[in-house]
């Protein structure tokens, strides 16, 4: 057999394959919408809200005149506005140790709690703080940070020390 004529014998073998395949090719398809929709991202932040004061267990002080001794403790009160949007949104309210600065045998003496209320009502307390959920969103939480000077500091610890609450942050943490 020449080449033309097995040439010629393959091409139509081609073809009778290709035409019987392309019977079983076809086939039904179908589809429907799935009604879905666009997902957004939440939102937490705190504002502060009006003027925070500073007090010791005598009352009011001007905290940057006050000197502490063993056994005082120095509170702030303040109150911030809570943005907190987001499904299964769940925050921490506390205070972020690391903005609180200075001398540190004062800061390791001074021990830091937390509480958060909202219309007199104490929020719940987490593992990391006061827990905020987008059910506060749009509220005023009203802080108080209580600084305590541990009464049992040995003698010349910490003395003439000095830490800044200048800068201490109340923060919210997504948990």
């Amino acid at each position: 057999m020449n080449m033309r004529t097995k040439g010629a014998i393959a091409a139509g073998a081609a073809t009778v394959l290709l035409a019987g395949g392309a019977g079983s090719m076809a086939a039904f398809t179908g589809g429907g919408g799935i009604g879905g929709g666009g997902v957004g991202s939440g939102s937490l932040a705190l504002t502060q809200s009006g003027t925070p004061n500073w007090k010791d267990q005598h009352g009011s002080i001007a905290i940057t005149d006050f000197r502490a001794v063993p056994g005082d403790t120095v509170t702030y009160m303040g109150s911030f506005k809570i943005t907190a949007t987001g499904t299964n949104l769940r925050a921490n309210l506390a205070v972020d140790g690391a903005s609180i600065t200075g001398d540190p045998a004062l800061k390791a003496a001074m021990t830091t709690s937390v509480t958060a209320t909202i219309n007199g009502a104490s929020l719940p307390s987490g593992a990391g703080g006061a827990v905020i959920t987008p059910a506060q969103n749009g509220k005023i939480v009203d802080v108080k940070v209580m600084f305590t000077f541990q009464p049992t500091t040995p003698s010349a610890v910490a003395q003439t020390a000095q830490i800044n609450l200048s800068n201490f942050n109340v923060t919210l943490k997504q948990v």
